[in-house]
């Protein structure tokens, strides 16, 4: 498959683009397939990550959750904040600074983590099906070398 074609071709679509294309659409599907598989537990597919980062990782700020969510500040308080109405996350006071907020997850959120793993697994099953180990691992690289070259 070549790169770029010559600037002489006046190419409306290139093999690369079918694939940015499909690559583009794939994430698209697989929000909207979380999202669907989530609504049974009253969770949207930002609430389930968040929750998922501070069930890992207890204490977390809505600072560090928002860059590992890669999404506002803004949206990750409004995430923390339907999480904490429904009593799945809570906000503790930063022993060091009273400004800051150290996000938890309760008990009923601890008891949850089971049936939304079998949830999200079966998400991860449908999307992954026939794939090898092999394959997984090579997909997995090939995506990391993906963002490096877009970092670079």
């Amino acid at each position: 498959m070549k790169l770029l074609a010559n600037s002489d071709e006046a190419v409306v679509l290139t093999p690369l683009d079918t694939l940015t294309f499909r690559l583009e659409d794939l994430p698209r599907q697989l929000r909207r397939l979380i999202d669907d598989a989530l609504q049974g537990h009253d969770l949207g597919r930002t609430q389930w990550r968040l929750l998922a980062y501070v069930l890992r990782q207890e204490g977390l700020t809505q600072t560090e959750l928002a860059r590992y969510l890669e999404i506002e500040r803004a949206s990750a308080g409004l995430a923390i904040d339907a999480l904490e109405k429904k009593a799945l996350v809570a906000r503790r006071q930063h022993p060091g600074d009273r400004r800051v907020w150290r996000i938890v997850p309760t008990e009923k959120a601890k008891k949850l983590l089971g049936d939304l793993r079998v949830t999200v697994d079966e998400v991860y099953a449908q999307l992954f099906d026939g794939f090898s180990q092999q394959e997984l691992e090579q997909l997995g690289r090939f995506f990391e070398r993906m963002a490096l070259n877009i970092r670079a």
